[in-house]
């Protein structure tokens, strides 16, 4: 049983770092996409109408994306004040029900995130300006936050972390 959880413990590490990256691409394509738009507008007067626009689109990408991986890691913000001074079944129940809150979270997130995918895939929905189509973002939104919840539910199967702080992350997340 341990062999099948370290396993799909690299699986998960593999799966949110690949989405990760992908949110860091956005970040870098949003980056450059301002640069360029900084450039337009001083040296030849004429911005990209769609600076704004896209690069919305990649914020919203990159958080989605990036979650993941964040949760996965033990990374994000948390209030330890109770968690940090207990031990034992406490500490553990204390683990399951953040861990509970956060799946309701996401399944009432993903439930409308993808109707709201349904709904933009089926009018072909599009930016105002840019004429960008939406439905890879919002599917890319429901995507992320859903395996969020996947990883939320598997980490509360797990023993809880001994510490949330990144410099006590569990073993087989270390770098």
């Amino acid at each position: 049983m341990e062999r099948f959880a370290a396993g799909t413990d690299r699986v998960i590490l593999w799966v949110t770092r690949a989405l990760a990256a992908i949110g860091a691409a956005c970040v870098a394509g949003m980056a450059a996409l301002v640069v360029m738009a900084v450039i337009m507008r001083y040296a030849v007067g004429a911005p990209f109408a769609f600076t704004e626009e896209l690069a919305g689109l990649l914020m919203v990408s990159c958080v989605f994306l990036g979650m993941p991986f964040v949760l996965a890691t033990h990374a994000h913000i948390r209030v330890g004040l109770l968690y940090e001074n207990t031990g034992g079944r406490l500490r553990r129940v204390l683990w399951v029900l953040g861990q509970l809150v956060f799946l309701a979270f996401a399944a009432i997130f993903f439930r409308d995130a993808l109707a709201d995918a349904r709904f933009t895939i089926m009018l072909n929905l599009r930016s105002e300006v840019a004429r960008i189509q939406l439905a890879p973002f919002v599917i890319g939104m429901a995507a992320g936050v859903a395996i969020a919840g996947l990883v939320a539910a598997w980490q509360m199967l797990r023993p809880p972390p001994q510490s949330v702080s990144m410099a006590d992350a569990p073993p087989e997340f270390e770098k």
